[in-house]
């Protein structure tokens, strides 16, 4: 009995101190509400007041620059009016009229003798013109912003193909793909596909490739190059052997890559290339054995971050049936936020039709293209892949963020076969966490076809120079405990920086440098501050001190995940935006073991503001921008000169990073949403 009294008491002390924990960060999320409104406030008069003085201002510049005009207007007419008085004085009938009055005939004679100069006239050109007076204009007061920054709209109207930058500016390359393979290495090299079996001579002549690249093209609404090669790879004509044969005489490297279908169809063609590529290693030992040779290769199914990525799409309608409180839909529903809503169908998912008014619709359709493809990828909550989806599409729909449940065999049609699926769906993407989580993962462990193709090309004989990209990662550390934090934090990156620049204060440099060495395989970079400095000045210094392409600001009090670098070095090559970071991810209160997620709903878009500490940004953009003089606010500095100057900056997701602070901070209570109690690392550390 005593046990359990005790255990009691030790419950109802947990939930004690749990409640007054909430209490207490209740009490603190009012407060900073209250403050944050105030400020506002105060800032909407401060601007207002600001306003108002610069349009005084503005009055009065233009008074001065009108009654400046009106002198320089009198300066020009008085400089004319003496310059006639001196030519009438200077003439030579003046003077003339002069020595006669004296009645001396040498001095007419000297006067008739001597040249008469005069200087030139005043020029109206030589004062300046200014701009008439203006009425000043009233000025509307501020209507204070007590709410946090907001997350920008979605990207488009669906997904749309961005233009980019090219891996390999300097490779041409003559294609022959799909649609989708059109997608995938349109940013590799200078794709040229615009050609057919009557054209090809021209094209050769014109943009000179270094290689022709063929795919294993099948009909079908995504066949590329308008499907005038079809013909020729079936073997029906002979368009294709010629083109091969020519590019042959003239050096041009050939290469087939079969992407799909029956080797058997595909034989007569790839026998004519250099190299022949398969998507895997079993597939690779039958071309082998098919064309007794070695010159095989392998490319398996790969993504492009440019086309596949996790950018969302616009919301889409409601599917009809789907509403809440309607089965599945009202589950799917709650994707409807993110542009997402329904349940995809590919392959052979379901024996017979679908449940009807769960939403579930085929995610591919015969006349759809592979742009309607691209959005559709971002359209669904989730995809019910059946044993015969494609393993390329599936890839690609990883790349893109959505949840894939994949099924051994087809769901039955019969009812009871359809509402068990029906409820199992519906408690997957109730789980949204967990859904979120593993969908990240799965985009993680897609394979970018950049890396895939530089050992293809090499063996080619063909080069493949591209940037790499290499990072530096600059810190400020104030203590010992800091910097083994640090150290801790950079030892399990997966993608190790190339570089570390810390400034250190109160620390020893040659102490600081043996143990970063120790960590960091790289080079290492280490200042002492020799007097106390802000945290966003050691971070400025260590800033001007990098030499990498892309910077990341890393906070040694806050905590990395292993695949930190990773996941925000391959946004770059997803979006087009010179800083990214985070904005929503999680904070955990050390003080009060509280676990909030800040701005949640702000990943994948363009915001006004990050955190600093998750920043990555190119080095040139960052030293032009430089860092403030200040302690904890220098992001907020760093972000307003962004707006400021027009960059875009990106947030990327909420994983691999927790910021850690011993006590609440009015900035971390900003559009946050608690998450309880509890250590923040299983929520982030994926």
């Amino acid at each position: 009995m005593s046990e359990e009294l005790e255990s009691t008491r030790s419950a109802l002390e947990a939930a004690v101190a749990a409640a007054s924990g909430a209490a207490e960060l209740t009490r603190l999320l009012a407060d900073y509400q209250e403050r944050l409104a105030r400020a506002a406030v105060s800032e909407a008069e401060a601007v207002t007041r600001m306003r108002e003085a610069e349009a005084r201002l503005k009055a009065a510049e233009r008074q001065a620059a009108q009654l400046a005009k009106s002198l320089a207007e009198q300066r020009y007419q008085t400089e004319v009016a003496q310059w006639r008085l001196e030519s009438v004085q200077a003439s030579r009938w003046s003077k003339l009229g002069d020595a006669i009055h004296t009645k001396n005939p040498g001095e007419v004679a000297r006067t008739l003798r001597t040249p008469i100069s005069k200087r030139s006239a005043p020029k109206r050109s030589d004062f300046s013109p200014v701009p008439p007076a203006a009425e000043v204009p009233p000025v509307a007061p501020v209507v204070p912003e007590t709410a946090g920054p907001a997350a920008s709209t979605a990207m488009a109207e669906g997904f749309v193909v961005p233009k980019g930058p090219l891996a390999r500016p300097y490779l041409t390359v003559a294609a022959i793909v799909d649609r989708q393979s059109e997608a995938l290495f349109r940013y590799e090299w200078r794709q040229v596909t615009n050609f057919g079996p009557d054209n090809w001579r021209a094209m050769l002549d014109e943009h000179r490739p270094h290689l022709l690249f063929v795919e294993s093209v099948r009909p079908g609404p995504r066949q590329g190059n308008g499907g005038r090669w079809l013909e020729e790879l079936a073997g029906r004509s002979r368009g294709l052997r010629d083109l091969v044969e020519e590019c042959a005489r003239r050096g041009i490297r050939t290469m087939f890559w079969h992407s799909g279908g029956p080797i058997s169809t595909s034989v007569p063609m790839a026998s004519l290339f250099d190299h022949v590529l398969a998507t895997s290693e079993a597939r690779a030992r039958e071309w082998r054995a098919a064309l007794r040779h070695d010159r095989i290769g392998i490319l398996p199914h790969a993504v492009q971050p440019r086309v596949h990525n996790l950018i969302p799409a616009a919301p889409v309608p409601t599917v009809p049936g789907t509403e809440p409180g309607n089965g599945a839909g009202a589950v799917t529903n709650g994707a409807i936020a993110n542009g997402r809503a329904g349940v995809g169908l590919l392959g052979t998912a379901v024996q017979g039709d679908p449940p009807p008014g769960a939403g579930w619709r085929p995610l591919i359709t015969d006349k759809a293209t592979y742009d309607d493809l691209l959005t559709a990828y971002r359209s669904v909550s989730m995809v019910l892949a059946g044993p015969d989806a494609d393993a390329r599409t599936v890839e690609e729909l990883y790349a893109c963020g959505t949840p894939i449940m994949q099924l051994a065999a087809p769901v039955a049609g019969d009812e009871a076969s359809l509402r068990r699926a029906v409820d199992s769906i519906g408690e997957y993407l109730a789980a949204d966490l967990q859904c979120a989580s593993e969908a990240h993962v799965a985009w993680r462990a897609t394979a970018p076809v950049t890396p895939l193709l530089d050992p293809l090309l090499e063996v080619a004989g063909l080069p493949s120079v591209r940037n790499s990209a290499t990072i530096t990662a600059v810190t400020a550390v104030t203590s010992a405990m800091e910097l083994d934090h640090l150290l801790a934090q950079l030892r399990g990156q997966a993608h190790a920086p190339g570089q570390l620049v810390i400034v250190a204060e109160g620390l020893d440099a040659a102490v600081v440098e043996k143990a970063a060495r120790a960590v960091h395989g790289g080079d290492v970079v280490v200042r002492e501050t020799g007097a106390p400095v802000t945290r966003g000045a050691a971070l400025d210094r260590a800033l001007r001190l990098a030499d990498g392409d892309l910077v990341a600001v890393l906070d040694p009090r806050d905590l990395y995940g292993e695949h930190y670098l990773a996941d925000l070095v391959r946004y770059f090559s997803a979006v087009e935006a010179e800083i990214l970071g985070k904005a929503s991810f999680y904070a955990h209160i050390q003080g009060t073991g509280a676990t909030l997620l800040r701005q949640p709903g702000a990943e994948q878009r363009f915001v006004p503001e990050l955190g600093g500490g998750t920043l990555l940004g190119r080095r040139q953009t960052l030293v032009d921008l430089g860092i403030a003089d200040v302690s904890e606010e220098w992001d907020d500095v760093l972000m307003r000169q962004c707006r400021t100057d027009g960059i875009r900056v990106y947030s990327a997701d909420r994983y691999s990073y927790v910021c850690r602070r011993p006590s609440t901070e009015a900035r971390l209570l900003s559009s946050s949403h608690l998450h309880g109690y509890t250590p923040a690392e299983p929520l982030a550390m994926i």
